[in-house]
């Protein structure tokens, strides 16, 4: 039924991938309720993250993946991603080895090689390809993040003014120090 609820909520253009997870995540949060589990382990690895935050800077203008600990608002639950350091192949790998099924996600769009994630994988394949260790380093950054060097304003409130120099033409962020 999320599907259809998805038809009903998007535009045709939009990628359906971030609702969809939100309403699974829905679905999860009341399965385990019914069960008084307080905990859910989900299975995103490290790829996840790294993918997540290029969707993030690219098309969501945020910079941000996804919590290896998140508490449900409700602060009812706990999500879990205990692979954020497995990469998918070795993920992939294991699996084979130990005879477990890889569960696909059942969304049509899921393999639509048009898809902002597809692009961003394989942006980061080629990247990797070209030079190896730049998924490790991608991971590496998720974990030493400097906030003063970054333009937000809840954080640096300098930053607020270098917003409204880079629309003045001929003003430098520079100048303004």
């Amino acid at each position: 039924s999320i599907g259809a609820v998805m038809d009903d909520l998007l535009d045709p253009r939009d990628t359906p991938c971030s609702l969809c997870a939100r309403f699974r995540r829905g679905v999860l949060y009341r399965l385990a309720s019914g069960v008084g589990a307080t905990k859910i382990a989900l299975g995103h690895h490290s790829d996840d993250f790294i993918e997540t935050i290029l969707l993030n800077l690219f098309f969501a203008g945020s910079l941000k993946a996804m919590p290896a600990r998140l508490v449900s608002d409700n602060g009812r639950h706990t999500v879990i991603r205990p692979l954020v350091l497995v990469s998918e192949d070795d993920a992939r790998a294991y699996a084979r080895e130990a005879g477990l099924p890889v569960v696909s996600c059942c969304c049509s769009a899921c393999g639509d090689l048009g898809l902002q994630r597809q692009r961003v994988k394989r942006l980061i394949f080629d990247l990797e390809r070209e030079h190896g260790g730049v998924k490790a380093s991608m991971l590496r950054a998720l974990s030493n993040v400097a906030p003063g060097h970054l333009l937000d304003t809840r954080l640096y409130p300098l930053a607020e003014h270098l917003g409204h120099a880079s629309r003045e033409p001929g003003v430098s962020p520079v100048e303004l120090r």
